[in-house]
């Protein structure tokens, strides 16, 4: 008597039975989910999160400023000296050595900073002035030594270095406003800048 063939992917009765999920199971997931909102804890995660992320910015911020200031205010010194020597070298030997130092220890240090993801651009911007600068101090470190000094040639050092300068705001205000960070233009041009340091706190 031959078998009769049987189509168990088609009979229901060979298939697998598909178990739903207890209604109560969703109702305690639902209720866990209204718990922990009501208890504010997603609210307080978030907040912290967002404060780190805040003090990482005000740190590097800082550091940066820090190694900028120092360096930048050690290059106009120079310069200022320099135009008072009329071009004279010899007797700025030691400030164009001090400066070469200030600028290749800040700039070592500038390197090694991480910058926030928002403010990378004004990171390789600030970079790119500090490698301006310390060409125009390379230049007068051989100049003063090979006495071929020519004020045209740092003049071009000069203006690209302006140049750099004047693009290094606007980087800061689009890193601000990436990071949803409030700020302030005083009157005097200087930023104002605020992160939270608590929930309800800021910093300049």
């Amino acid at each position: 008597m031959p078998i009769a063939e049987r189509d168990y992917w088609n009979d229901n009765r060979y298939r697998p039975k598909s178990k739903k999920a207890p209604k109560w199971s969703w109702s305690v997931i639902v209720f866990i989910l209204l718990a922990l909102f009501a208890s504010g804890l997603p609210m307080k995660i978030y907040n912290e999160i967002t404060i780190q992320q805040e003090q990482e910015i005000r740190s590097y911020l800082q550091e940066r400023e820090q190694y900028f200031s120092s360096s930048d205010q050690s290059f106009k010194q120079l310069m200022t000296k320099l135009n008072a020597s009329n071009g004279n070298l010899s007797s700025l030997t030691l400030d164009i050595n001090e400066t070469d130092m200030m600028l290749t220890q800040n700039y070592q240090k500038l390197i090694n900073l991480d910058p926030p993801h928002d403010f990378k651009e004004l990171h390789n911007k600030t970079i790119e002035l500090y490698v301006i600068k310390q060409a125009a101090v390379d230049y007068l470190v051989s100049s003063a030594n090979a006495n071929t000094y020519h004020s045209e040639i740092l003049s071009t050092y000069i203006e690209e270095s302006n140049r750099k300068m004047s693009e290094l705001r606007p980087l800061m205000i689009e890193g601000l406003q990436k990071a949803d960070l409030r700020y302030r233009i005083e009157q005097d041009g200087t930023l104002t800048y605020w992160v939270k340091d608590h929930y309800s706190r800021s910093l300049e």
